[in-house]
Formats: C-alpha cells, sequence, structure tokens
C-alpha cells in the first residue's frame, strides 16, 4: 500500500492547496498522510478529505480534543508523542508516557489507529501488539520490534542536490544515528534499488515530497510498484 504526507507549514496552512493535494492523492494512492504540525480544524475542510489520515501529538494539551474531532470523521488516526519545534515549553515538558493516555482514549473510538514509535518503541510496543495497531517509524530508523501491521515514511526526492539537502538540516538532525548520511534517510527515486524495496516490501509506504512537487507524485508510486 501506498501513501503520500504534507505537511501543513510546508504549504503555508493553505488549506484550499490542502484540498487540491488531497484530490489528487486520494485518486492514485491508499492514504494520504497530514501532519497537522499544529491544528486542523476547520470543518470545511475536514469534511471534504479523502482516504486521510490525521496526526496528532499527544504532548499538546489539546490532544484529547483533537483526538474526538477526527474521530467523528472517517479518517485514520497517527497518535505521535510530538515535535517540541511545535510545542510549548510546558508541553514539551510532557513525559513520554502521555502517549499511552492519549493511545487507551484513542482505541475506543471505531478509527483505525497509527502509533509514530519514534523515541517511545519501549513504551507502546506492548499495547500496539495487544490492540492491533499500525506501527508507524521513520526511514533510517531501526524497524521497531513490534508484531504489527508496520507504516514506513519516506522523505523522497527525484534527485539530491545541495539546496534540497540544506533544507532537510533540521529534519536529518533530529535522527540520533545521522552522521552525514543522508543517503540512509532520505530516498533519491533515481538511485532506487530492488534489495531498497524488498526490506518494506509489506509495509505501508509513506513518501513525502521534499520539494512539494506534487504534480509528479506519480513518479514515486511508479517507481515503488514499478521495480
Amino acid at each position: 500500500m501506498l501513501a503520500i504526507a504534507t505537511k501543513l507549514t510546508k504549504i503555508n496552512y493553505d488549506y484550499e492547496k490542502l484540498l487540491e493535494i488531497n484530490r489528487n492523492v486520494s485518486k492514485s494512492f491508499d492514504y494520504h498522510v497530514i501532519d497537522a504540525e499544529t491544528t486542523l480544524l476547520d470543518e470545511s475542510i475536514l469534511e471534504n478529505l479523502k482516504k486521510a489520515v490525521l496526526t496528532v501529538q499527544s504532548k499538546r494539551m489539546d490532544s484529547f480534543e483533537l483526538l474526538e474531532k477526527y474521530a467523528s470523521y472517517d479518517f485514520d488516526i497517527c497518535v505521535v508523542l510530538g515535535n517540541k519545534a511545535y510545542l510549548s515549553e510546558k508541553e514539551a515538558n510532557f513525559q513520554k508516557t502521555r502517549i499511552m493516555h492519549v493511545l487507551e482514549k484513542a482505541v475506543t473510538y471505531k478509527n483505525k489507529i497509527w502509533v509514530g514509535t519514534e523515541g517511545v518503541e519501549n513504551i507502546v510496543k506492548n499495547f500496539i501488539e495487544k490492540n492491533d495497531l499500525i506501527s508507524y517509524y521513520v526511514y533510517g530508523c531501526e524497524n521497531p520490534d513490534i508484531s504489527s501491521k508496520k507504516a514506513i515514511y519516506i522523505p523522497y526526492v527525484e534527485k539530491m542536490d545541495e539546496n534540497i539537502l540544506n533544507s532537510m538540516k533540521n529534519y536529518l538532525g533530529r535522527r540520533e544515528n545521522y552522521h552525514g548520511n543522508w543517503q540512509d534517510f532520505i530516498v533519491s527515486l533515481e538511485d532506487l534499488k530492488n534489495e531498497d524495496l524488498n526490506k518494506i516490501k509489506d509495509h505501508i509506504i509513506v513518501g513525502y515530497p521534499i520539494n512539494q512537487d506534487y504534480e509528479n507524485i506519480l513518479n514515486f508510486k511508479n517507481k515503488f510498484l514499478g521495480k
């Protein structure tokens, strides 16, 4: 299964653009993962999204309200710990175990639940396995030792260049095992090999187009399905 991810910050919270992207993605992909780093509450937007996976940062003060809101739609919900760049000081200081409180509430809804495992694998492992949730991890990080359906987030470009690499400096800097080895964390479609695909052939593969070239997102699909 294939998906495309969109970060609202990268499209400047242009909701009309989001709907346009969603229309294109939902025609050709199984999921559209929307990383709402802050909040996405506009009902006129939410009710028009198709095949969407909405992110809830568990450390946010309003995480339970967001969860309830998104659960009222036909969305999958992805619960993650949270990026401190988008959290208040108080929120950033919440314990990692807060994700468990959000997950316990999440499974009371009918929606399918994904769990971002980076930094919390040992905390969420048993709960994911017990409740048949989807483990969602980042390309370049170790495949979590969790018996569950897996999804993997893969930032990609057609061809890497200096400007694109610089634009990903903060993202790469947050990866614990990054030491200049960008090829282990970002896929260049022109260099994609069969052995790379074989490792994740049973995963939900979530491509994030770094250069926001949504007009050419089918190149990602063709590369992953055509090999």
